[in-house]
């Protein structure tokens, strides 16, 4: 199992409106129906601080490859980049992170 971590640099105030550009264009609900995509969360700090930052759980490195190469990934491009401090990627992938334990074990997130 490997977890994705995406962090989004905000523009100040912009995290609510991130979160409505994500429902808008169902970007977490297209992504959980990709192969070997297990769970996917947007998570944000308590305290704000204008960071935003999307993890997924995937089987391995070839199920997230096929979530890089889906064809609706790019579709919130635009308004993404209207929110988004400083320069940003959006073909860029997420870090990766191998995941060696996790309770309950890899079986039950299927």
């Amino acid at each position: 199992m490997i977890m994705s971590l995406l962090e989004f640099k905000l523009k100040p105030g912009k995290e609510a409106a991130l979160k409505e550009v994500f429902i808008k264009h169902q970007i977490l609900e297209t992504a959980i129906q990709v192969e070997g995509c297990w769970k996917l969360a947007m998570i944000a700090p308590q305290n704000p601080d204008s960071t935003v930052k999307i993890i997924g759980f995937w089987e391995d490195n070839i199920a997230y490859q096929r979530w890089m190469d889906h064809p609706d990934r790019g579709m919130a491009t635009d308004d993404l980049a209207a929110l988004v401090a400083g320069d940003w990627a959006s073909a860029a992938p997420a870090e990766l992170l191998d995941v060696p334990l996790a309770v309950p074990g890899p079986q039950a997130w299927k």
